[in-house]
């Protein structure tokens, strides 16, 4: 009994369990508990449960008046709307006749597209600036169609601007060759 006593004490310096016929100085096992949904990448975003909003988001304090909710007006129809008074709308006029697109005004032309213009020019004379020129050519067609008339002012003043150019640099690079050609040939 007294050997076992020892080699408990023993074994407890060691840092060993203390039973008979087990050395403390080998190697140990020792568990290690992994949490698996934290290893690797973090998973893609979802959105928050809604169950759990109102911790995200906290209620309106009192005597907070709720937003109104936004009454657009509908484009001309068989019928008038329900809860809104008839009011001329923006962009459109209404006389009974569906129209194909909203009208510039009265007494108003709509601006040119330069579209025809624009073709020419990409062929003729410059094809960076005239592509360029359909481009805007195209977007005042489009806020044409849609009925927003400074924007297509805007696209048109462009798409004019840009055919100018182009007729210019075409003429001038034209006028240009001739003159090289000529100068080359007779001296």
């Amino acid at each position: 009994m007294e050997g076992d006593a020892a080699a408990a004490a023993e074994g407890a310096e060691r840092g060993g369990s203390g039973s008979p016929g087990t050395r403390g100085d080998g190697p140990r096992l020792v568990a290690a508990a992994t949490n698996a949904a934290f290893e690797g990448d973090p998973p893609p975003y979802s959105p928050p449960d809604p169950k759990s909003a109102h911790l995200l988001y906290p209620p309106f304090p009192a005597g907070f008046s709720q937003p109104v909710p936004v009454v657009y007006q509908p484009g001309p129809g068989p019928f008038p709307p329900q809860g809104i008074p008839p009011a001329p709308l923006p962009y459109t006029t209404y006389d009974g006749q569906p129209s194909a697109g909203p009208s510039p005004g009265r007494g108003q032309r709509p601006p040119k597209d330069y579209m025809v213009e624009s073709v020419l020019v990409t062929v003729f004379c410059c094809l960076l600036t005239g592509v360029i020129a359909l481009v805007y050519s195209h977007e005042t067609r489009a806020a044409l169609s849609r009925g927003d008339v400074a924007q297509a002012n805007v696209a048109s003043k462009k798409a004019q601007s840009l055919v100018l150019f182009s007729l210019l640099f075409g003429l001038f690079a034209s006028i240009s060759w001739v003159i090289y050609v000529l100068v080359t040939l007779y001296l």
